[in-house]
């Protein structure tokens, strides 16, 4: 026999540095560009082993519903190891993204994608780390592209920009690749329908929600149901609000249920639901399982369409249930969303699982917040204000603990994507948020607060933070004595809205007595033990990648870990730590390695991590009301604490697409590590690389890898940011060589370095190098110049011959073309810096011998040639002292060699030390560098 829900629902609750060869890729910093210049055209399809690609039912089409909302995108044409993937078009606020979404057995399938309409002339994908140039083919016609899915990377998915990069210039909507893994049997419950039709099948322990919400509906109709909220005595009367005397007695205004097309409904007023609306059938089923724990634990969604105020569990203890655990199981094509919200002030996210524990969400459906909408004044939603309405989001874990979700899919959520509030040991694995809209406050995972919290696979678009936590009481501007409330129904004044305060005093306290809690109090305890792996985030224009510690209200924070984090595309920052402290942090503790951030968009450079010594006073009132951080002894008194360094901070393995210094500063730290960084593509192994300053860091440890696998400590100094050779034969005068792979010089004689050459049959080579000094924090001891020695032309000339460097500073706004500028990408023979040397005037190395390796003559790449290795250094001491004395931000040399007939000198330049196609023998190491002792 099932026994029945405790009673009715209640019907009143309210709800590059240089340019290429056209032979070569252009690689954007950003991303695996093919341009035009350099585009690869092939015909060919990478080849795949047999892969099995499961496509998944239409969203929303079930249960009566024969129609998905989704629209088939119009740019893109998605083949999947040759099996056909609808791609969607995502255009409720703008269109930026197509998603074409699919399971398979393979983490590498062959992606196809063409373009009917379009030429292609660039392609990037992201995570640009693991999809370098020369990773995407495109076809001769233009139109098709190929790649395959980088196992390096272990996502699930990537991001294709056609015709525009990750600075969101061109190109929209972009094209989001999701491949699930095939779905696990085990996941999906016994669907077997119930006898008598009811939806509940206690021989199965499931309750198939679409058969028993029909049920319920007929039986118990929402236009009889649903109930206006009648006026109520207020919280706030008899006491004083910012001067303005609330009568005792004061009460809510009484309700009405007005159309639901009605815009910017305030409470007590509510919106009238539709028939088809299942927000009451969702709290009789899950009254029903509570009232049947012996035989029931799943609720079942399937295939079909589901409109109501999002699934909110509230109050429920999966451990009673059969077996420990309520599962709640979408099937793929279930399509579970949000109507326009009862009213502005009402609480209705995606997903809300609040005050509830042992619960598990599994399956492929799309839960659709519907926030777009929602927040849509002009036409069919609510004004958004703080003071106006609660925050709410996509998925919502508050006050719970032991939840799972596995599979999950939101999208247009109103808010956060996902979010934690004083939740304790949540799993999120292979989570989606697809909302890629101009919505405020979209984060992609926000943490607001919890401890053990995992999250592994996850992949967002947003608006807002990547990542972020320690943001407490993000709902704080909607309660009684916030400013913002009071201030805008005028109290103080003499002229206030007392019936419009006690009416938003009414929405906040129904919201609090649902959830149990009031918004200050949303977030209550330290947060600890935050993990996430293996993720890629997208965001249209704010935020930041990962950003921890914003508003914490005194709690602690500490113990965070990323792993294959990526982020592409936010605005405002890339590791932002601190924020709206101080806060004590001694034993917090953050690391992130073998991840990614663009930072293509940043105006300033990728960390901002700071906490230092200010102090911080809570005072009683706080405290009791405001939902700050208790005094730790317990009183309730007003305390104070000086905010501590944070622990540790570590940086392993992670990769920046751009060079940005400006307001980056790292400082407050115990114990900081960087290892193994990546910035434009380069591995940090000279100090001027890092995008970051530092200052009070107790103990600070740089590291690399170099190709032999050993670990060094990154070096006090620069590698060149620019270098160059030009030639004096006529056949070289207007070259520019700034992407050969090695660096020439040759003197004929006519001035100290050949300098002075301008008519002849001469055969000079002169080399320039551009180094940074912005690292630089005071004028260093010593300067050494090193170059990598490939060898020399003549075989004829004896391998015992000695030679010196000859180096010289030099202006590029003094050219011998009679010009003021011949930077380093244009400059030749011809337009170069203007210079005359003196053995007063120039450096000079110790003498070397030529050796035996020879070069042939000429430019271009010499890609497979022996080098000699000799690591030739030339002291410049005296130019950095006075380069920094200057304040000039870079130090321009002129590089040539004493002389000797027919002495023709190679050494490896920048391009040739790194980058796919570097000298084959080359490794970093080689690169040209610059090295100061403090």
């Amino acid at each position: 026999m099932i026994r029945p829900a405790g009673g009715d629902a209640d019907p009143n609750s309210a709800p590059a540095r240089r340019s290429s060869r056209v032979k070569r890729f252009i690689a954007a910093a950003a991303g695996a560009t093919i341009a035009v210049a350099g585009l690869m055209l092939t015909g060919t399809v990478p080849a795949h082993a047999a892969t099995t690609v499961h496509t998944y039912a239409p969203t929303g089409v079930g249960g009566g519903t024969t129609t998905s909302p989704d629209v088939a995108s119009t740019k893109y044409q998605v083949q999947v190891a040759g099996t056909p993937v609808q791609a969607v078009k995502y255009t409720q606020s703008g269109h930026n993204f197509d998603i074409a979404r699919f399971a398979s057995d393979s983490r590498t399938p062959t992606i196809t994608v063409t373009l009917p309409s379009t030429t292609i002339d660039t392609v990037n994908i992201y995570p640009a780390r693991y999809y370098p140039a020369g990773s995407v083919s495109v076809s001769a016609d233009k139109h098709t592209l190929t790649f395959r899915m980088s196992a390096d990377a272990g996502l699930n998915q990537a991001i294709v920009m056609v015709n525009g990069d990750s600075t969101n210039a061109t190109g929209q909507p972009y094209l989001a690749v999701v491949n699930d893994p095939l779905e696990d049997p085990a996941q999906r419950p016994n669907t077997t329908s119930a006898p008598d039709g009811s939806g509940v099948n206690l021989q199965t322990g499931v309750l198939n929600f679409q058969q028993f919400a029909a049920k319920y509906l007929a039986a118990h109709p929402n236009s009889v149901a649903q109930k206006a909220p009648a006026a109520t005595t207020s919280s706030m009367a008899g006491k004083t609000v910012n001067g303005t005397a609330v009568p005792a007695g004061q009460k809510t205004s009484a309700g009405s249920l007005v159309s639901a097309s009605s815009v910017n409904v305030r409470y007590p007023n509510v919106r009238a639901m539709a028939a088809d609306d299942v927000t009451y059938a969702l709290r009789a089923a899950i009254d029903t399982i509570k009232a049947n724990p012996t035989a029931l634990n799943t609720l079942y969604f399937p295939n079909g369409t589901y409109v109501w105020s999002g699934l909110l569990v509230n109050g429920l203890d999966g451990s009673k249930l059969k077996g420990g655990k309520l599962k709640i199981y979408t099937d793929e094509g279930a399509l579970l969303k949000n109507r326009i919200q009862a009213y502005m002030e009402a609480f209705e996210p995606a997903v809300g699982i609040i005050n509830s524990s042992d619960i598990e969400i599994d399956g492929r459906g799309v839960f659709d917040g519907n926030g777009v909408a929602n927040y849509n004044a002009r036409s069919t939603g609510d004004l958004h204000d703080a003071y106006r309405s609660q925050h709410q989001g996509g998925v919502m874990v508050m006050h719970s603990s032991d939840i799972t979700f596995d599979d999950t899919y939101v999208r247009n959520a109103k808010q956060w994507n996902y979010e934690t509030h004083s939740a304790n040991r949540v799993t999120f694995n292979n989570i989606k948020a697809l909302t890629p809209y101009r919505q405020p406050w979209i984060d992609g995972t926000n943490f607001a607060s919890g401890q053990d919290i995992t999250a592994n696979g996850v992949f967002t678009l947003g608006n807002d933070d990547a990542f972020a936590s320690g943001h407490y009481n993000p709902s704080d501007g909607f309660t009684p004595l916030a400013p913002g409330v009071w201030n805008n129904f005028q109290l103080g004044t003499s002229t206030p809205d007392l019936q419009g305060y006690v009416n938003a005093v009414g929405a906040h306290d129904t919201v609090a007595d649902e959830l149990g809690f009031d918004s200050y109090h949303w977030d209550n305890q330290d947060s600890k033990n935050i993990s996430v792996s293996n993720t890629l985030n997208w965001s249209v224009s704010a935020g930041n990648a990962i950003r921890i510690g914003w508003a914490p209200y005194g709690y602690r924070l500490y113990n965070y870990t990323f792993d294959n984090f990526n982020s592409v595309s936010p605005w405002a920052g890339g590791i932002s730590i601190g924020g709206g402290g101080p806060n004590p942090y001694p034993d917090m503790s953050v690391v992130v390695k073998n991840s990614s951030i663009d930072n293509s968009r940043f105006t300033k450079g990728p960390v901002a991590v700071s906490n230092g010594s200010a102090t911080k006073t809570i005072t009683a009132e706080q405290q009791a009301i405001y939902g700050y951080a208790p005094n730790p002894d317990g009183s309730g008194t007003t305390y104070t604490y000086t905010r501590a360094p944070i622990g540790t901070f570590k940086l392993d393995n992670v990769w920046f697409s751009q060079q940005r210094t400006n307001s980056s500063p790292l400082s407050g730290v115990t114990n900081a590590t960087l290892n193994d960084l990546h910035v434009a593509g380069r591995l940090v192994r000279y100090t001027s690389q890092f995008p970051l300053t530092t200052s009070g860091i107790g103990t600070l440890t740089t590291t690399y890898t170099d190709a032999n696998g050993q670990t060094r400590n990154v070096k006090a100094g620069a590698l060149a940011d620019g270098d160059t050779w030009v030639g004096a034969w006529w056949g070289d005068q207007t070259k520019n060589n700034s992407s050969d792979l090695t660096l020439i010089t040759r003197n004929t004689g006519v001035g100290l370095m050949g300098e002075q050459y301008t008519t002849g049959s001469g055969d000079g080579k002169l080399s320039y190098l551009q180094f940074p000094l912005s690292s630089l924090t005071r004028a260093p001891s010593q300067a050494t110049l090193h170059l990598t020695y490939v060898g020399h032309r003549y075989s004829s000339v004896p391998s015992t011959d000695t030679d010196q460097l000859l180096v010289q500073p030099v202006s590029d706004t003094t050219c011998t073309g009679g010009g003021t500028s011949c930077p380093i990408n244009t400059m030749t023979w011809q337009n170069r810096p203007s210079f005359t040397a003196t053995t007063s005037s120039v450096a000079k190395s110790a003498t070397f011998t030529l050796g035996s390796t020879i070069i042939p003559e000429g430019g271009g790449t010499h890609q497979g040639n022996a080098i000699d290795g000799r690591d030739i250094t030339v002291d410049i001491t005296s130019f950095v002292q006075n380069a920094y004395a200057a304040g000039q931000s870079t130090l321009l040399l002129a590089v040539g060699n004493a002389g000797g007939t027919n002495h023709e000198l190679r050494f490896v330049s920048s391009e040739g030390a790194t980058g796919s196609g570097k000298l084959t023998r080359a490794t970093a190491e080689m690169a040209p560098a610059l090295t100061v002792t403090p």
